[in-house]
């Protein structure tokens, strides 16, 4: 995971995972102040307009946020519920003291660099949903992950479980499945039925699979493919199975494999 520098209106330095915030560049800046045919344009590069989010600029919002070109109007609030990272970063409003330079106006938004558009308007769709402009849900593994990114990133804990909800119900290959959850820390126990799929599973285990399970899944997984054969047989044997007896033998194995060891045995081993 990449560190990146954060830089606040004080001019001082907080360490953020995977995301940076900073004030807009006098580039930047001077792109959202200067008029159409300023004779100033002219010694400046060429700069995409920025513009305001078609439905996440809210009129009640109270913090202006720039991705890439486009400008995001949000409650602080449900920021500060949701992100421990934004909460540090961005402190609330107090009434009765000035309120700071920057992410409070068009001109001076507080900008999100290293994330794109797309992604953050997927996150928002699920840390912000607006039910008057019902969004579309995520439908694919790739949205998905790059709202699981994001909301790592944010520490936006909510977040990250409905990601892992609306995943858990996609078709993922179990390999894969295994490899997402344990790269983002998910529930495992989402993941017994893919354990039972690779349990019953006649081919073998490449060394690609057994690189993505890790070590310690691949064990497991390699003892509970050697009792789920002894339990049932050769493939002959198989066929003479139903599809529900496979399944219910699987099941019970991976349940037994897997089982998360209980608080009294984790207190014998200290």
């Amino acid at each position: 995971m990449s560190v990146l520098e954060v830089m606040s209106s004080q001019e001082s330095f907080v360490v953020i995972p995977k995301v940076c915030v900073e004030p807009p560049s006098p580039v930047e800046e001077e792109s959202l102040q200067r008029s159409p045919g300023s004779s100033s344009t002219k010694s400046l590069p060429i700069e995409p307009r920025i513009k305001r989010h078609k439905r996440y600029y809210l009129p009640e919002g109270n913090i202006v946020i720039q991705v890439e070109n486009t400008l995001f109007r949000l409650s602080l609030t449900v920021l500060h519920e949701n992100s421990p990272i934004l909460r540090n970063t961005v402190p609330p409003l107090q009434p009765g003291k000035v309120v700071p330079s920057i992410g409070f106006n068009d001109r001076r938004p507080l900008v999100l660099r290293e994330i794109t558009e797309v992604d953050f308007v997927r996150l928002l769709n699920i840390l912000h949903p607006l039910p008057e402009k019902p969004p579309k849900k995520p439908n694919t593994v790739d949205s998905l992950l790059s709202v699981l990114r994001l909301a790592t990133s944010f520490q936006m804990e909510r977040v990250r479980n409905i990601a892992m909800l609306q995943l858990h119900e996609l078709p993922i290959d179990p390999i894969r499945k295994i490899a997402i959850w344990d790269e983002f820390h998910l529930d495992s126990d989402l993941l017994l039925p893919a354990f039972a799929t690779l349990c019953q599973r006649s081919e073998p285990l490449t060394l690609p699979m057994t690189m993505s399970l890790g070590i310690r899944n691949f064990t497991k997984v390699a003892a509970s493919r050697d009792l789920y054969r002894q339990r049932v047989g050769c493939c002959s044997c198989r066929k003479s199975l139903s599809v529900e007896e496979s399944q219910a033998i699987a099941d019970e194995i991976v349940a037994l494999v897997f089982a998360k060891p209980s608080a009294s045995k984790e207190r014998s081993f200290l």
